[in-house]
C-alpha cells in the first residue's frame, strides 16, 4: 500500500486543540483500514492500533501557501493570536454557522473566519485601527472555498472529456478543468464565472439547485472581495465601516452569509457528505 504522508500523533486530542467536538468531528473523516473502513471514533473506536487510516477528501494541509500568506509560513501564521482564533471558531461553528455547515468549509477557510472575527471584535470601537488585515482574511476565506467548490467538481465531470472541452486559457496559461488545479486568485475565479468557457455550463450540471446563485448573483457579491485581494490595496487603509459591511455579508451578519451559501451548495452537490450519512 503506498503512503505519501505519515502523521503521528502523541495526543490524538491535538488535531484540534481544546475543542472535542471538533476532534469527534474531524475524526469521523477518517477510516480505519483495519477495522473495515469504518470511520474513526474518539468513543470506543480506537480499534486494531496503531491506526491505519485513510480519508475520501484531498486535503492540502500546508498548500497554496504562496496564494494566501504571501511569503509567511501556516506555523508561523497559527502561533498568532492562536488561544483566541480557537475560541472564536468555536463561537462561529456553535452560535453563527451551525456544526453541520462549520463541518463542511475547508480547514483554511474556517481558520480565515475565525481570525477576521477575532481582530474585528477585539478592534471594533476604535475608529482609527487600520481593518484592512481582518478584511483581507475575509477575503481570503472566500476564495479558499471557492477553489474546494469549484475545481474538484470541474475534475470530476470532465476527467474524460476532450481536451477542447476541458481546457480553458487563463491570462495567456491553459488551465486543464479536468485535472488537478492549482489554487486560483478570486479575481480570476470571478472572471471564469462571469464569461463564457467550460466552467459556467459544468457548475449547472454539479450544481443545479445552486447554478443561478452561483454564476448569477454571486459575482456581484464578489466585487469588493476581489479589491481587497489586489495587491495594489494593501498598501491603504480599509475603514471599519467597509469591513464590517463584508463582514455583513460573508458571515451573514442580519443576512444569509456568503460563506453559508457555498457550504449548503457543497452540501447540495455532494462535495462533502452530512457525518449522519456515512456508514
Amino acid at each position: 500500500m503506498r503512503v505519501d504522508v505519515w502523521f503521528r500523533l502523541l495526543d490524538v486530542r491535538r488535531i484540534v486543540a481544546d475543542d472535542t467536538l471538533a476532534v469527534i468531528q474531524e475524526l469521523k473523516r477518517l477510516r480505519n483500514v483495519r477495522y473495515h473502513d469504518r470511520p474513526v471514533s474518539l468513543y470506543g473506536g480506537m480499534t486494531e492500533l496503531p491506526l491505519v487510516v485513510t480519508r475520501q477528501e484531498d486535503v492540502a494541509w500546508f498548500g497554496d501557501r504562496e496564494a494566501l500568506l504571501e511569503g509567511q509560513l501556516w506555523a508561523e501564521r497559527d502561533a498568532e493570536n492562536r488561544t483566541e482564533t480557537e475560541r472564536m471558531a468555536r463561537e462561529l461553528r456553535d452560535n453563527l454557522i451551525g456544526p453541520e455547515l462549520w463541518a463542511v468549509l475547508e480547514p483554511t477557510t474556517r481558520t480565515f473566519l475565525a481570525s477576521a472575527e477575532a481582530v474585528f471584535r477585539a478592534r471594533r470601537e476604535d475608529p482609527a485601527f487600520d481593518y484592512s488585515a481582518p478584511a483581507a482574511e475575509l477575503a481570503k476565506a472566500v476564495e479558499t472555498e471557492l477553489n474546494a467548490l469549484i475545481f474538484p467538481a470541474t475534475a470530476r465531470l470532465l476527467r474524460d472529456a476532450a481536451p477542447a472541452e476541458r481546457e480553458i486559457v487563463v491570462e495567456g496559461r491553459r488551465l486543464d478543468l479536468g485535472g488537478a488545479v492549482p489554487h486560483q486568485s478570486l479575481g480570476t475565479v470571478r472572471g471564469l464565472l462571469t464569461h463564457g468557457s467550460a466552467l459556467p455550463k459544468t457548475l449547472r450540471a454539479a450544481y443545479a439547485q445552486d447554478a443561478n446563485s452561483l454564476l448569477g448573483e454571486l459575482p456581484r457579491y464578489l466585487e469588493p472581495l476581489v479589491k481587497l485581494r489586489n495587491p495594489a490595496a494593501h498598501s491603504e487603509a480599509v475603514a471599519r465601516e467597509v469591513v464590517a459591511k463584508l463582514r455583513a455579508d460573508v458571515l451573514g451578519i442580519g443576512c444569509e452569509g456568503l460563506i453559508v451559501r457555498l457550504a449548503r451548495a457543497k452540501l447540495r452537490g455532494g462535495g462533502r457528505r452530512r457525518a449522519s450519512d456515512r456508514p
